[in-house]
């Protein structure tokens, strides 16, 4: 866990003091795709799954909808054709393996088959 160190200074009778804070950030990536493929209920179920071994959060945004894994038909709903523009966000201490699998879900590279 990557850890964000925030510095605070005052100034009390002359002298100068410095309180060190530590603040936890989450693993957090956001990446750019473009679908090549149609997204509706088997690929949403795949991107769940994927959410669920990984102990992550996946939200898709597309256009001014957003979807999230906590809800398949926020990602249905998302209405995801061939070319459209996609923010991908993950949240997870695994989110690297996360990305490389809904990226293959995505770009269409794997059976929807779960």
């Amino acid at each position: 866990m990557t850890m964000k160190l925030a510095y605070k200074t005052s100034k009390s009778k002359n002298r100068k003091t410095v309180a060190l804070k530590t603040q936890a950030v989450q693993n957090e990536v956001s990446f750019i795709l473009v679908s090549k493929g149609i997204i509706g209920f088997r690929e949403s179920a795949r991107l769940i799954k994927i959410a669920e071994d990984t102990d992550c959060t996946i939200t898709i945004a597309s256009g001014k909808k957003i979807g999230t894994t906590k809800s398949i038909l926020s990602m249905v709903n998302l209405e995801i054709m061939p070319g459209k523009s996609l923010v991908l966000n993950i949240k997870g201490e695994r989110n690297d393996e996360a990305f490389r699998e809904a990226s293959k879900v995505i770009s269409g590279e794997t059976d929807s088959n779960i």
